[in-house]
């Protein structure tokens, strides 16, 4: 395959990689921005199912945990909660009971869950009791009954209407003994109660946030159990804040780890100050998004976990752009393989027009010569005149076509025979070469600049060397403007000798730069209809180029065309 097959095959490789690689480009684009809406979409219908539920239940929530750390106390030490034991179904009390000293066989601690109702003789704190053995961590209290109700020492009944109050109290320890200390105060004993979770019945009345304890809840409660399953793939948690940004309850969703009270503070001021009603905070190296819903009395602050959609979008991405590559790399392979089909066609045109050219060369060859012959003949027998002068003429002009031709013919077909070539001093061809032209400029008003290296040497036919230099020459010669210059030069560069020819020609046309080397182009430029020629004399300057494994390139700037010739010296 010669060098313009295969730039006009390697043409069509670039040309189809290049948009198979846009086109799945834009595939990826397009996929990863569909997914990321889907993404969003998803988020904000997380949000809207957060947000529709926790308004609906931030006041009546199935079951609510409480650090007693932060909840106000009485003068004896008793913990207030603001909640009506009437709503409540059961009391879970946490707490961490030890012992000091010897070991023993077992030891308890308690106290009571107090709250005031009418007894009949009045109004008092009625309670029930609680207590902690060794080895317990939690205990549940049943308050759906008020049968085992204790005032004192005493044991009573009572009904719902008898409560009177809308708190209880979680009472300090009472007493605490051993099986070493039993009928009194074991003082190694210490039971701490830190937390309680209270359960509520399906009918709630709960009391305004009258001391900001902070209510701890979870999807479970808010959803009786039924959690959506996008909330399940989605890290989110929620604060509740009243009207002045006092956080009232916080909801650790489906986090691993509970918000802490300091914790959930600090992340309910960052929202709320941001000015906003979106943004999003770092949370234990993860990014939240945190949308920000106002009702009358409340302030819902719901954050979302970004990064499960950082992350799947981060993969969705590799996983496309890897896709993309193994199926451009797949498909590259394929229009490679299938530009050697398409190419096949215009190979074989491109064989059956040089054999035609070199057939029609060798049949026109024999007749001109016989035309030139029998005119010379007539014209020495019966004398010259303006019939056969012209007939001469012609036949010179066909003579030199048939020359051309056959000259691009051979080239053609020599493309691979480099044999032939031998070491040659190109310096030393190019300057004879242009030596030949420097009268043809000076008789014609025109000025020749050259700039030739010496000693640079390359293997090559030094023939084909000096008819690429002498058609360069010939061109500039003939349609570079009156009394211009000419400038000529050879130069190596890196492992290559690069030949530059230089004119100015302002009737030229930049449009026509991608014809110049097509066979038997000429330009619509009458001042170059006027000049002798056949348009293959840089057809024949590209072919030597890359017989010799070059290029030749022309281009055109503020009305100067050069020619570039690069020939590599290291073949």
């Amino acid at each position: 395959m010669n060098s313009s097959l295969k730039k006009l095959r390697k043409k069509y490789i670039i040309t189809a990689s290049v948009i198979v690689f846009f086109v799945i480009l834009l595939m990826i684009v397009i996929l990863n921005l569909f997914m990321r809406s889907a993404y969003k979409k998803e988020e904000t219908m997380i949000e809207n199912i957060i947000g529709q539920a926790a308004a609906a239940n931030a006041n009546q929530p199935n079951k609510e945990y409480f650090d007693l750390s932060e909840a106000e106390q009485t003068e004896n030490g008793d913990f207030i909660i603001p909640r009506n034991v009437r709503d409540i179904s059961s009391i879970t009390l946490y707490g961490n009971i030890s012992r000091s000293g010897e070991p023993v066989i077992w030891y308890s601690a308690g106290g009571g869950l107090l709250f005031e109702a009418d007894t009949g003789s009045g109004s008092e704190m009625v309670y029930k009791d609680y207590s902690f053995s060794k080895d317990t961590t939690n205990i549940s209290i049943d308050f759906n009954s008020y049968d085992n109700i204790k005032s004192g020492y005493k044991t009573l009944s009572i009904d719902e209407s008898q409560i009177t109050k809308d708190y209880f109290l979680v009472s300090v320890v009472w007493w605490k003994n051993s099986s070493e200390v039993s009928d009194a105060v074991d003082e190694n004993v210490d039971l701490k109660i830190n937390s309680i979770e209270i359960q509520y019945k399906n009918s709630r009345t709960i009391s305004a946030y009258s001391n900001k304890l902070v209510s701890h809840i979870s999807f479970s409660d808010i959803f009786d159990g039924q959690i959506p399953e996008a909330l399940n793939n989605t890290g989110a948690f929620y604060l509740v804040t009243d009207r002045e940004n006092q956080l009232i309850s916080v909801n650790d969703g489906n986090l691993t780890k509970p918000v802490e009270n300091d914790e959930a503070r600090d992340y309910a001021k960052r929202a709320l100050s941001s000015g906003g009603s979106n943004g999003s905070i770092e949370k234990d190296g993860t990014s939240y998004s945190f949308n920000i819903r106002k009702t009358k009395d409340i302030n819902l602050i719901i954050f979302v976990n970004d990064s499960f959609t950082d992350t799947a979008n981060g993969n969705l991405l590799k996983a496309s752009l890897l896709a993309g590559t193994v199926i451009w790399l797949i498909l590259f392979a394929l229009i490679i393989i299938v530009s050697g089909y398409i190419i096949k066609p215009v190979a074989e045109n491109m064989e059956r027009q040089k054999q035609f050219i070199s057939n029609a060369s060798h049949e026109l060859k024999t007749p001109v010569t016989v035309i030139s012959a029998t005119i010379d003949i007539i014209s020495s027998k019966k004398g010259s005149d303006r019939w056969t002068e012209c007939i001469k003429e012609q036949a010179k002009k066909m003579k030199l076509l048939v020359s051309e031709l056959l000259d691009l013919s051979r080239l053609l077909e020599a493309h691979t025979d480099k044999n032939s070539f031998s070491v040659c001093d190109i310096s030393s061809t190019v300057s004879n070469s242009v030596l030949y032209f420097e009268s043809l400029f000076f008789e014609s008003g025109k000025t020749l600049k050259q700039d030739i290296e010496e000693n640079i040497s390359m293997r090559c036919d030094e023939n084909k060397i000096s008819q690429l230099v002498g058609i360069l020459m010939d061109n500039a010669l003939k349609y570079s403007d009156s009394n211009s210059e000419i400038s000529f030069s050879l130069h190596k560069e890196k492992d290559n000798a690069v030949i530059k020819c230089s004119n100015l020609c302002s009737d030229f046309s930049a449009d026509n730069i991608p014809k110049l080397f097509d066979r038997f182009y000429r330009s619509d430029n009458d001042r170059i209809h006027e000049q002798d020629g056949f348009g293959l004399g840089l057809s024949i300057a590209q072919a030597i180029a890359e017989l010799h494994g070059g290029s030749i390139s022309a281009d055109f700037k503020n009305k100067i065309i050069t020619f570039n010739v690069t020939l590599p010296t290291n073949k």
